[in-house]
């Protein structure tokens, strides 16, 4: 089942997200893990989450935003965060994730759904050329200092 997620949710999404940031090797503590929660259920919906849950437990989570697309005047939504727990891959838990994005999309009026993964992930980048063009931009980032 596909669901938003709900305050409840915190200690199965915490162990996801770090699950996540460490496929990632990116370093993990509790003032960022409370900092993304926080957003999740702000007023100003900073960050939307959305949680695959069978037989009780999360097992894959989305996050996304509303960012605008000036050169087109419109709104898109951006997917931010996807990963499904190890032991429940090749369900196509990732694709039905992704598809209730696109259902998210229709309903917000979003032309289009982006998102960027590292390109060493080579079992993502197959489900993403199934469902979404690679639009082959490159991705670039200035540090502050």
């Amino acid at each position: 089942m596909i669901r938003d997620l709900v305050q409840s949710d915190r200690q199965n999404w915490e162990k996801l997200y770090i699950d996540y940031a460490e496929f990632y090797k990116v370093p993990m503590n509790n003032e960022i893990l409370d900092t993304v929660w926080s957003w999740l259920f702000d007023k100003k919906h900073v960050v939307n989450g959305l949680c695959y849950e069978t037989e009780g437990k999360i097992v894959g989570i989305a996050h996304y935003r509303t960012m605008p697309r000036p050169l087109n005047d419109k709104y898109i939504g951006f997917l931010d965060d996807l990963f499904v727990n190890p032991n429940f891959r090749g369900k196509k838990i990732g694709q039905k994730l992704i598809m209730a994005l696109k259902d998210i999309a229709k309903s917000n009026d979003w032309q289009v759904i982006s998102w960027i993964t590292h390109s060493s992930n080579d079992t993502a980048k197959k489900l993403y050329a199934k469902l979404a063009i690679n639009t082959e931009f490159d991705l670039y980032e200035l540090k502050r200092n």
